[in-house]
């Protein structure tokens, strides 16, 4: 496991040993547990790398589909929020209610169940190599 890793091929195959290892290892077991565990977040950390990686290789076009992809998924993830206001009956005359915040955290669980912390990063980084190649 301490060679070094070469490929994604490499890096899921390793990963998978780890997860193995760990699944083996007695509960009671901190050192082992904790070394598999560094591994294991070590070959995360490279898997990640290679997606980034594959990213740089893919044509500037493939890049805009996907970003409108993606635009359009935060979209639909935003647009099926509760409307808080018709929700409310138009509005209250006290300025406020317990309602409206409740309201307001279930679109935010809403949101993270459906990923959109996820979607707006790819966004983010789809936009920064598009940039980037706009620069060029």
């Amino acid at each position: 496991m301490d060679e070094p890793v070469k490929d994604l091929d490499a890096v899921n195959r390793e990963l998978a040993e780890v997860v193995d290892a760990l699944n083996n290892t007695p509960s009671d077991d901190f050192a082992a547990r904790h070394a598999l565990r560094t591994r294991q977040d070590e070959l995360r950390e490279l898997a990640a790398g290679f997606r980034v990686d594959a990213d740089e290789q893919r044509s500037t076009k493939e890049l805009r589909i996907e970003l409108a992809a993606r635009e359009s998924q935060i979209n639909a993830i935003y647009g099926s929020g509760i409307d808080m206001v018709t929700q409310a009956g138009g509005g209250s005359g006290t300025g406020g209610s317990y309602t409206s915040a409740a309201e307001g955290g279930i679109n935010k669980q809403v949101r993270d169940a459906s990923g959109a912390g996820e979607v707006q990063a790819r966004i983010a980084r789809l936009r920064e190599i598009l940039a980037d190649r706009a620069g060029e």
